[in-house]
Formats: structure tokens, sequence, C-alpha cells
């Protein structure tokens, strides 16, 4: 009789667990528009038009102690990037992030962007604490490959992003 009662506790705590747990994809503004390229835009340039999105590739160290290095909103979690218009030297993007149910996503406009080549360069954040995003086409147009480099810390993140 115990045993029942026990199994059920377990897949009750499991369940609610997971609940809590439950990884919410990075929101984007509702009224969301992405305008074509300028005239005479590369077509490699170009191709970085859009909303791309994916994760970070970051493992924690052993015996954790990530957070350390990366705070949750750039680790663990989706990330989309919203490239809304491009006119070089200018571009205007928007970057968000995936949360949880105890601490939704959240996006944001990304003030300081621009064009770079064919790459994209977004930056943002408090003196110290400064990210650079870049954003380069990888040769196919459903991909794209991003780069993350925080200023307080030497590693850098690295994603591929698919177009959505």
């Amino acid at each position: 009789m115990r045993k029942p009662i026990i199994i059920a506790a377990i897949l009750v705590f499991l369940c609610l667990s997971l609940a809590v747990a439950q990884v919410h994809e990075p929101p984007l503004p509702a009224n969301l528009k992405i305008r074509p390229p300028a005239a005479g835009v590369s077509p490699r340039l170009s191709q970085l038009s859009g909303v791309w999105e994916g994760s970070w590739d970051f493992k924690f160290p052993p015996g954790g102690g990530g957070q350390k290095l990366f705070p949750m909103d750039i680790t663990g979690r989706g990330l989309k990037i919203a490239i809304v218009a491009i006119n070089p030297p200018r571009v205007k993007a928007i970057y968000s992030y995936g949360g949880s149910t105890d601490k939704p996503g959240k996006w944001f406009r990304v003030r300081n962007a621009s064009v770079s080549g064919d790459n994209i360069v977004l930056t943002w954040g408090k003196p110290g604490e400064k990210r650079t995003l870049t954003l380069r086409p990888s040769g196919t147009p459903t991909t794209a490959n991003a780069t993350l480099e925080l200023e307080s810390t030497a590693k850098v993140l690295k994603a591929t992003l698919r177009k959505k």
C-alpha cells in the first residue's frame, strides 16, 4: 500500500518541478515589422534581415559556477534577434531572450547597432558589463552565425541561428 503512495508523490513532485522550470520562448513585440534592406545593400548583408532564433552554445564548467561567468539572460535560454531595418551604416534591431515561469523573458531595442562589412554588430550594457554581439551570414540564407563577447570576461559565446 505504501509503494503506490510513494510513487504517486514522486510523480506529483516531478510534474510540479517541470511546470515551475518550464522554459518560455523569447518574446517579440506583437507589432513587429521587418523592412526590406535599403537599396545598394549587399546580398550577403541583406540575408541578415528578418528574425533569427536559436540558443547560445554554452556548457557550464564541471562542478557548476556558470553563473559567475555569464548571467542567466544569455545562458540556458533561447534567443531571438530581429533585424528590423538595414540602412548602412545603421541597423534597427531587437534582442530577445527566453525565460521561465518564475522569471519571464524580455526583449529590448538595441540602440547601438551598426553594419561592419557584411556583419551586423549590436552593443549594449553598462560600462564594465558591455556586451557585443556580432551576427554574420553563414553562406546559406536560412542560417547565420553569432558571437557574444562580454566586457567582464574573456569567454566568447557562439550560436548558429536559423531564420524564422
